[in-house]
């Protein structure tokens, strides 16, 4: 039985994918680990590369394929489902680790503090293009200058990367991640953090042991090209939001405020009637604190509700 499970979800990272499992296969420790890959269907020729390691590591690379497109909520409930280990250590297709004492340090850590469910470490986020400098991730200030943090702490700000975390795993055969974990949420790895948190303390080691990639094709790099990005995740940041003020008692009504209106309108600019038609039945109240509080952000799109009144009838009793 494996101490640790490393759970990696990908899809389409052939370019990157090979770097990333030489930062599992390459890790030097005392008790046995698996990587459990999920890899979605992707179209790259990285499925014949994850095979390739596979068959060379069989004791530690243990594949999962998928023979059609689930999505990323899915390919991520079908790897977390598949780990065995006490503690679990997470790291996408498109980022790596850089340290090969990684699991070591950090289970050693998790031994030793039996009051610590989370423990991570600073990451070096690295943008691919060269179009910002190369960064280390959390800053002190981030993390409220602690190195030992509790859920009250994360509730106001995401300071934990995902590939640098290691849970104390706490889903099992009767409490699966299935049965616990929202459906439709972004980002996933904020409330799997939040989740933990809430069954001990969060613990800082100090060492830079991994790299986030900032890459044209990741999630995250599109979020200062808002319009794209809202329209996309917008509406599953609301439900994560939801999702944090029922389950942890949390007030997210101004991050909701923003998300709504932002998302309104990327919509109005992009004629997605679609998205804006989700955003009238299923946050109806927000829309109308949104823009009462932002009458300046009115007046700019007043032209464009007039010439799309057709489409965008339903919104107008949120503008007037």
């Amino acid at each position: 039985m494996p101490l640790v499970s490393v759970c990696c979800v990908t899809y389409n990272h052939a370019d990157f994918i090979k770097q990333t499992l030489e930062g599992f296969v390459t890790q030097k420790t005392n008790f046995p680990f698996e990587v459990i890959i999920a890899d979605d269907c992707s179209t790259d020729g990285q499925q014949d590369i994850i095979k390739e390691y596979a068959k060379k590591y069989p004791d530690i690379i243990k594949p999962i394929f998928h023979s059609h497109n689930t999505g990323s909520y899915q390919n991520l409930l079908d790897a977390a489902s598949a780990c065995k280990g006490k503690y679990v250590a997470m790291c996408d297709g498109d980022d790596y680790w850089t340290d090969e004492n990684k699991l070591q340090k950090q289970a050693d850590f998790m031994d030793t503090h039996k009051d610590c469910s989370i423990c991570f470490h600073p990451v070096l986020i690295k943008y691919e293009d060269g179009s910002q400098k190369n960064v280390i991730f959390p800053k002190s200030r981030h993390r409220f200058y602690k190195k030992t943090l509790n859920i009250n702490d994360l509730l106001k700000y995401n300071f934990i990367q995902t590939n640098s975390v290691m849970y104390r795993w706490v889903f099992n055969d009767k409490n699966s991640i299935e049965d616990i974990l929202p459906k439709n949420i972004l980002p996933v790895d904020y409330y799997l953090h939040l989740l933990h948190a809430s069954k001990g303390k969060i613990c800082f080691l100090p060492d830079v042991m991994a790299v986030y990639r900032k890459h044209v094709n990741g999630i995250w790099y599109g979020v200062n090209l808002l319009d794209k990005w809202f329209l996309n995740y917008g509406i599953e940041h609301l439900c994560f939001y939801e999702s944090v003020e029922k389950y942890f008692g949390a007030d997210k009504s101004k991050e909701k405020i923003h998300m709504v209106r932002n998302t309104a309108l990327a919509s109005l600019r992009n004629n997605d009637k679609e998205t804006l038609n989700k955003l009238l039945n299923l946050y109806p109240q927000i829309l109308k604190t949104a823009f009462a509080e932002n009458k300046g952000a009115v007046s700019k799109i007043r032209h464009t509700i007039n010439k799309f009144k057709q489409r965008f009838t339903g919104f107008m009793p949120f503008i007037i």
